[in-house]
C-alpha cells in the first residue's frame, strides 16, 4: 500500500474506529482460543497498540487511561522544551512546531505499521483451529510469556516496514511467537529487518528449492538444504535455477545459509527398506516425500545428500516463507534421486 492510499494517520482520534485493535480485542475475548495465547495477544496489544485510541474492552479501560495520560504528559513536556529551544537559540518560533510535526508524522507512521502487522497476526491466529485437546495441552504446559526484550527489538524493526510483503512476514513471526513464545529468536527478527526486497525474493527462491528434514511441520528442523544434484554449488551448479555462486554469497552475507556450499547430511531415515526401523518423510514444495529404493540399489543404508544448507536464522525464517513452484528443479531433483536408484514418492503428511 503506497503512502498516497494510506489513511491519514494524523486524523486518528479517541472516537476513530480501529479495525486492527478491534480484531485483537475480539480475539482476547474468544473463549475457543487457549488462554495462554489470549494473554499473549493482550500483551502484544498493550505493547503495539496506539496510545491515541481507546482499547474497546472494558477490562482494559484502566490501561487505556494510562496511555492517554502518558500522551498528554508528553505533549506538555514538548511545549516546555520548544519554548526553551526558542529562547536559547533564537530561531523562528515556527521551526520547533515544524520539527514537532515532522516527528509526529514519523511516530504515527510507525504506529500505523505496527497496528497493521498486529491486525494481520490476529487474522492468522483467528484462522487457526484449536480443538479441546489443543486447549487442554496448552493450558497444562508451563505458561511462557513473550519476552520484553524480544518485543523491544520486534517493535523497533517492524515499525519501519511499510510494504505489504514485509508486514506479512513480520505478522507471521508475531503470530508464531504469540502462539508459542521462543519460536523466533531476536537474531531472526533483526535479520528480517535488514532484508531488502531483492534479498527477500532471492531467499524465497532458495526456500522453494529446499529439501527439509524436520519434525512436526518444521517446528524443529533437523536439516534444510538445496541439493546440488551431484554438482558443486560453489561452481555454479545451481545457477540455472537462479542460485548462482554470487547469489548464494548474498544469502551467506545475511547469515541465511552456511558458508560450506557442499556440506552433506545422511538421509537414510527417508529411505523405505526393511533395515530402516524409522521412516521419516522429508518436505519439499510443502509436500511430504519418501525415497523408495529400486532393485538395482545395494544394501548400503547410508545416503549422503549434498548441497547448500540453511543456517539457524535461515531455518527459522523458512517457516514464514510462501514457496513458489520450481518445476525445472523438481524434475531434475527426481532425476538425481533416480540416478541414485531411489524413487521420490509423495506421501500423506505424518
Amino acid at each position: 500500500m503506497s503512502d498516497e492510499t494510506k489513511p491519514d494517520v494524523l486524523s486518528t482520534t479517541d472516537e476513530a474506529a480501529n479495525p486492527e485493535l478491534d480484531a485483537a480485542t475480539d480475539l482476547i475475548l474468544d473463549s475457543t482460543i487457549p488462554a495462554p495465547i489470549r494473554r499473549n495477544v493482550l500483551k502484544a496489544l498493550d505493547r503495539l497498540g496506539s496510545a491515541l485510541v481507546d482499547i474497546p474492552v472494558g477490562a482494559l479501560e484502566r490501561r487505556s487511561a494510562e496511555k492517554r495520560s502518558e500522551s498528554e504528559a508528553r505533549i506538555k513536556i514538548t511545549e516546555v522544551v520548544n519554548a526553551q529551544i526558542i529562547e536559547q537559540i533564537k530561531v523562528d518560533p515556527e521551526f520547533p512546531q515544524r520539527a514537532s510535526n515532522t516527528f509526529a508524522k514519523k511516530i504515527l507512521r510507525e504506529q500505523y505499521n505496527l497496528e497493521k502487522i498486529l491486525g494481520i497476526a490476529t487474522d492468522i491466529l483467528k484462522k487457526k483451529k484449536y480443538d479441546n485437546s489443543t486447549n487442554q495441552q496448552t493450558e497444562n504446559e508451563t505458561e511462557k510469556s513473550i519476552d520484553d526484550d524480544w518485543f523491544n527489538i520486534f517493535e523497533k524493526e517492524a515499525s519501519q516496514k511499510s510494504s505489504e510483503d514485509m508486514q506479512d512476514r513480520f505478522a507471521r513471526i508475531l503470530a508464531g511467537e504469540i502462539e508459542k513464545p521462543g519460536s523466533y529468536s531476536i537474531k531472526v527478527v533483526k535479520s528480517l529487518g535488514e532484508l531488502d526486497q531483492d534479498t527477500a525474493a532471492l531467499f524465497k527462491r532458495f526456500c522453494s528449492a529446499c529439501v527439509v528434514l524436520g519434525i512436526q511441520n518444521n517446528e524443529h528442523v533437523i536439516d534444510a538444504r538445496v541439493p546440488s544434484l551431484g554438482g558443486n554449488a560453489g561452481s555454479n551448479a545451481l545457477s540455472k535455477y537462479g542460485l548462482s555462486f554470487d547469489q548464494l554469497n548474498i544469502l551467506n552475507e545475511y547469515d541465511l545459509i552456511i558458508s560450506d556450499y557442499n556440506s552433506w547430511r545422511d538421509y537414510k531415515l527417508c529411505i523405505m527398506n526393511q533395515n530402516n526401523p524409522i521412516l521419516l518423510p522429508f518436505q519439499y514444495q510443502e509436500k511430504y516425500w519418501i525415497l523408495s529404493p529400486t532393485a538395482e540399489r545395494d544394501n548400503n543404508p547410508e545416503f549422503r545428500l549434498s548441497g547448500v544448507m540453511l543456517s539457524r536464522v535461515g531455518s527459522e525464517l523458512f517457516r514464514i516463507v510462501d514457496q513458489d513452484p520450481m518445476p525445472e528443479y523438481t524434475e531434475d531433483l527426481k532425476k538425481y534421486f533416480a540416478g541414485q536408484n531411489l524413487n521420490m514418492l509423495e506421501v500423506n503428511s505424518p
